[in-house]
């Protein structure tokens, strides 16, 4: 079975990023305007987002290190199709040459559920 093709193309709009520290829930990381530019935040790291007593969470993904996280996807869909075979993405696993970590927690036809773990954000303190 053959991917959809606006999957390769990178529909950015089919991908929802997740927060990869250690929340007991998933949680699903929001844009946030930066000084010099937008970024992927755990809304955790906000206080009104904490329950009291809960500590902040610094994990965060660059807009422009979001748009180069599913190459890495994207290569493997390609290929899967050169053979006709059936690709599924769930639970597959890289690193980018930052050491930030991705996993596919879930796929669902073009659309994809992929966690985040950038430990040096994490191991920064606000």
């Amino acid at each position: 079975m053959k991917q959809n093709p606006q999957m390769i193309t990178g529909s950015w709009g089919d991908i929802t990023l997740v927060c990869g520290n250690t929340h007991e829930q998933p949680i699903e990381m929001v844009l946030q305007e930066g000084p010099a530019s937008l970024f992927y935040a755990c809304p955790k790291y906000h206080s009104e987002n904490r329950s009291e007593g809960e500590r902040a969470c610094n994990n965060r993904l660059s807009i422009d290190d979001f748009f180069k996280a599913p190459e890495a996807l994207y290569r493997k869909i390609i290929e899967a199709e050169l053979p006709d075979e059936r690709l599924q993405l769930t639970n597959y696993e890289w690193k980018d040459r930052k050491g930030t970590r991705y996993k596919v927690l879930k796929q669902g036809g073009d659309k994809l559920t992929i966690s985040v773990y950038n430990k040096k954000a994490i191991n920064t303190y606000p």
